[in-house]
């Protein structure tokens, strides 16, 4: 007799009552305590004992997930489809909404669930042909990501089978197809963002219009106090889907040992380390999207002028439904698609289309590139995986136990006519616009073990990513893309410039170094304008004078204790509002800087008493982390600055910042033998708010503190918090099915025995439980 059978028949000792066809249960103590007993978890000592020897060794074709206390999964299996397998399920264990919701935006049915405000970015799904190009090349992908995907895909569906019964109605199996879309979505987003100058050009934007930026650095032994390169990864990408990221260990008996960050519904590492190497991305200027001009027939405007012949465009409807307003219901909105020869048609006017063009089009094979470098031994393995240029866009950097340390510009670039601007719409009846084939990657700029014993970029140009780098820019073609250099690259060039012995705790101050160069290079204009004309200003109760003393004393620093932060953002926001209005040829005279820097400075007093009643507001206490009911104080650049830990927010009506991207995943990995590294991420690791590692990262953020991203299996043994085994067996499954069940029921206080079960008699219905996930 099944396990979970006998609890339940002890349930059923009670009377029995058919309301709303489903049977309850009158208060019974033996039920009572049968549910207790049906709900327990087993101890972990217990399940520690039972596995013994077995714990990191599990049998073929079963997988063991160990969490550490902060929720970090470390799978461990004998083959890597077993691991796959078991990455679908954590996944879905901590996010799996989050991750349906990707998987529907990559087909084009986000506005389904999430309404109106999703339908562009159907669309632009749709009008790419994201999940359907996926669907028509995935036999043309090779059998070893289709198999890693499939076997993920697997995971996550175990998952839903178990749990489905308290999932929202909405929840589908994941196909594999769906896996791949989902990558391709991604790479898109990327991809199209290269194009927001073109794009710009005739009043469209990309799906993401503001991606932000991100840090990375490397030393080498040179350089380092451990003798060993020391590597810093500070993704800055928004904290919430699709771009949020995971933290994830993969371990198999096949070779593969990594450990980093994943955006959800991605089967592998995309930044991180394994035993013997380590490797990030950050943001770069790579141009792979190109809009073209098409001259439309003034007979016909379906066709258009190529040459000297008419094409006519490609045209299908779709319709997309969405989610209205509460009441209203699902609706469908008809949306035309149209294409030339060169892409899907953005905007049409009286006599002209847009269409667009980039690399990633025919690209189905990102998570098989990735694959390889998450098994890769050491820095020729890793060039070959990056050579497949399954990733079109990103400035990489590598260092490995060996010493090396390693930099490429990538991108999937077309080779274009250097006859053409290609930063605006070029003439798509030209048959000189043509693309004529992608750079290889060893084309693109890259290097090897520079001389300095450090590479940085921060967003930079390429040939800025050391001293006397090599490279020079003219070699390279401009239609490649350029970049050039910010406050971010000056800070953190100079501090790689002037320092010997790095230790990984200089790593780590570094990855969270709030000093505003801006502040530096402006608040001598503030200063200097004051000094000669404080006898000429109106100032009866000493406000502005006020604020020049803080600002004089002010560190330049974003910490949260700091009383300047806030007055010097405010200034700024309005100083370079009133520079923006004044003619280019004027911006540079220092008059006229000085001028407008007294009038900005008067007004942000104003704003700073009006609405903080002071000048010296400490930052922390108006710049917070917020998650659920819960609120951090936090450093980081306010509006109009940046620092190296970066950090977005927007000013509530209460002038509180809410902080919702920056810092979005930092490691430091010291590259020593075992290999060690620190982690962190904005909120936690769960998208659960029942889960306490749904933002218990937090207060390490609000502490600029890392925690360990243990990495040996001793570590992991001594922090480990929980142990599961999948896949289920049958009987397993069953029992854990009824146990999600009622957890549910308790938690609506809808068991036999606890109050409120008589006014909530009812089975949770599906409408019910999309609330409770």
């Amino acid at each position: 007799m099944k396990v979970w059978f006998g609890v339940l028949m002890l349930l059923m000792i009670g009377r029995v009552e058919a309301q709303e066809d489903f049977f309850f249960l009158e208060p019974d103590t033996t039920a009572v305590d049968s549910l207790a007993l049906l709900l327990a978890e087993t101890p972990l000592e217990v399940v520690l004992e039972e596995l013994g020897d077995s714990l990191l060794i599990p049998s073929s074709g079963r997988v063991r997930i160990l969490r550490d206390r902060y929720g970090v999964p470390h799978i461990f299996g004998e083959t890597d489809l077993d691991v796959a397998f078991g990455f679908g399920y954590a996944q879905a264990e901590d996010h799996l909404i989050d991750m349906l919701l990707n998987y529907r935006q990559a087909r084009g049915r986000r506005s389904e669930i999430e309404g109106r405000a999703y339908l562009e970015h159907d669309y632009k799904a749709l009008l790419w042909r994201i999940y359907t190009v996926a669907g028509e090349l995935y036999g043309d992908i090779p059998k070893s990501t289709r198999s890693l995907v499939e076997a993920f895909a697997s995971g996550i569906n175990h998952y839903i089978k178990i749990h489905q019964q308290v999932l929202p109605h909405w929840v589908e199996e994941v196909n594999a197809k769906e896996v791949i879309a989902l990558a391709r979505w991604l790479v898109f987003l990327f991809a199209e963002q290269s194009g927001a100058p073109e794009l710009a050009q005739k009043g469209l934007r990309p799906t993401l219009v503001d991606l932000m930026a991100s840090n990375h650095w490397v030393v080498d032994a040179s350089r380092s106090a451990t003798g060993s390169p020391l590597f810093v990864m500070d993704s800055h990408l928004p904290w919430s889907k699709p771009l949020q990221w995971y933290e994830a260990h993969l371990v198999s008996r096949e070779g593969l040992n990594v450990s980093g960050a994943t955006m959800f519904g991605l089967p592998v590492i995309l930044m991180g380390h394994t035993d013997r190497i380590a490797w990030s991305m950050t943001v770069n200027a790579a141009d792979v999207f190109d809009l073209y001009e098409e001259r439309l027939d003034p007979a016909n405007p379906k066709r258009y002028f190529y040459e000297k012949e008419k094409e006519r465009m490609t045209s299908r409807r779709v319709k997309i439904r969405v989610r209205g307003e509460p009441g209203e219901g699902v609706y469908e909105v008809e949306k035309e698609l149209l294409y030339t020869i060169h892409g899907p048609v953005y905007k049409t006017t009286e006599n002209w289309a847009y269409a667009a063009h980039t690399s990633m089009e025919d690209l189905v094979d990102f998570i098989g590139q990735f694959y390889a470098m998450n098994r890769a031994q050491g820095l020729e393995p890793f060039k070959r995986a990056m050579a497949r240029l399954e990733l079109p866009t990103t400035n990489v950097m590598y260092g490995d136990v060996d010493g090396n340390i390693f930099y490429v510009f990538n991108a999937r670039c077309p080779v274009r006519s250097e006859e053409f601007d290609w930063r605006v719409p070029v003439p798509g009846w030209a048959a000189e616009t043509q693309w004529q084939g992608i750079l290889t990657f060893s084309q693109l700029p890259q290097i090897t073990n520079p001389k300095a014993g450090f590479l940085q970029n921060c967003n930079t140009a390429a040939h800025l990513v050391t001293v006397e780098s090599g490279l020079d820019p003219d070699v390279f073609p401009l239609y490649l893309g350029r970049g050039g250099f910010n406050n971010r690259g000056h800070r953190l060039l100079n501090w790689l410039l002037t320092h010997r012995g790095i230790t990984v705790e200089d790593m780590k101050a570094m990855a969270r170094d709030d000093y505003l160069i801006a502040a530096e290079e402006w608040k001598g204009i503030i200063l200097r304008a004051y000094n000669q004309t404080w006898h000429e200003i109106y100032d009866p109760e000493g406000q502005v004078g006020a604020a020049v003393d803080i600002l004089r004393h002010w560190n330049n620093r974003a910490s949260v204790d700091s009383k300047g932060t806030l007055l010097f953002s405010m200034w700024k926001v309005r100083f370079d509002r009133l520079m923006g209005q004044l003619p280019a040829a004027q911006r540079k005279d220092q008059t006229a800087q000085e001028k407008l820097a007294l009038e900005a400075l008067r007004t942000a007093v104003e704003f700073m008493m009006s609405t903080y009643g002071k000048l010296d507001v400490v930052w922390g206490d108006v710049h917070h982390i917020r998650r659920g009911e819960q609120t951090f104080p936090i450093s980081g650049p306010p509006p109009g600055t940046t620092a190296l830990h970066m950090t977005r927010a927007k000013a509530g009506s209460d002038g509180v910042f809410q902080v919702t991207r920056g810092s979005s995943f930092t490691m430091v990995v010291s590259l020593t033998e075992p290999v060690q590294a620190w982690s962190l991420l904005p909120y936690g690791n769960s998208e659960d708010p029942e889960s306490h590692h749904f933002i218990d990262q937090a207060p390490l953020q609000s502490k600029n503190v890392f925690k360990p991203a243990w990495f040996g299996e001793e570590e992991i043994l001594y922090h480990l918090e929980k142990v599961t085994t999948i896949p289920y067996t049958s009987e397993e499954a069953d029992l854990v099915s009824q146990r999600v069940y009622w957890r549910v029921r308790k938690k609506r206080g809808d068991l036999p025995g606890e109050q409120g079960m008589e006014s909530e008699q009812s089975e949770p219905t599906s409408e019910k439980m999309e609330q409770e996930p």
